[in-house]
């Protein structure tokens, strides 16, 4: 196990970001290099696999990786259908990548607390988070990419229905004429609010629970450090628990995104009640 004198200010130092500034006097204006170069690297490794597993399918019953693969693809295409009434080739596909890419991020987790920032401190970088699910960013930037599909496909499916969703419900349809330009910059704030609500709730939910689960082996692992022969004990074992668990809720939030990932586009693709 590493050691606790790594990095600066105890847990606090190691949940602080590789942080590169673009504008030392704009917070907004800076990349957090250690969620960039991890996101790359399960991309990487993700494409590479299916390059690799794409070489060496066969017909009949498959075995090992192929196996595994054929009960992932399974599952979520099967969630899909439950969840997805009509044809999109592009849904099934999205959420796969998803439910993968979240799934070998969030189990990045379950590895030694302090191990990779102490192997990012031997090459020169003082602060390294591995888990870029624990850095809202990425939340919201996948979230936000969805919010954008949802959108696309509401003005491509449904155009004026979903403009008059915007302007006329509630509220606007209840009221005599004359009130209705007033009421409708109402409906348009509170539609607003509901949508901008979707990836808010996407992101969040992904990030604290991810978040929490660091902070919680952190604690854990100060305890091994710092507990004596006692304290390394009741770490061991409280840290082998609490791992199990975590890589449980880890593939639970991937499933979560997933699914709501596909209600929303699902409820983009409902046809418009007349």
């Amino acid at each position: 196990m590493a050691d606790q004198s790594h990095g600066d200010g105890g847990i606090a130092g190691h949940l602080q970001y590789w942080t590169v500034k673009l504008d030392e006097s704009n917070p907004f204006m800076q990349i957090h290099m250690d969620t960039m170069l991890v996101s790359l690297v399960v991309a990487g490794l993700m494409f590479g696999f299916a390059l690799w597993l794409k070489g060496r399918l066969v017909s009949g019953a498959p075995s090992g990786a192929q196996n595994a693969m054929e009960s992932v693809v399974g599952f979520v295409d099967q969630t899909v259908k439950d969840n997805f009434p009509v044809h999109n080739p592009l849904i099934a596909p999205l959420a796969f990548t998803v439910f993968v890419f979240i799934a070998l991020i969030n189990t990045i987790d379950i590895l030694p607390a302090f191990l990779l920032g102490n192997v990012a401190h031997l090459f020169g970088v003082e602060h390294f988070r591995p888990v870029p699910t624990n850095d809202l960013n990425l939340p919201a930037a996948m979230a936000v990419s969805v919010f954008v599909l949802v959108l696309y496909y509401e003005f491509k499916l449904k155009p004026v229905h979903f403009c008059k969703e915007l302007l006329m419900e509630p509220f606007t349809n209840l009221v005599p004429g004359f009130l209705k330009p007033i009421v409708m910059p109402i409906n348009l704030i509170l539609k607003l609010v509901e949508e901008v609500a979707k990836p808010l709730s996407l992101s969040f939910r992904l990030f604290g629970n991810m978040f929490a689960g660091e902070v919680i082996f952190l604690l854990i692992a100060f305890l091994l450090l710092g507990g004596g022969a006692v304290g390394m004990a009741a770490g061991f074992f409280v840290g082998l628990a609490w791992t199990i668990f975590h890589l449980f809720i880890g593939l639970l939030q991937a499933f979560i995104f997933m699914i709501l990932t596909v209600v929303y586009l699902s409820i983009a693709h409902q046809p418009a009640e007349h």
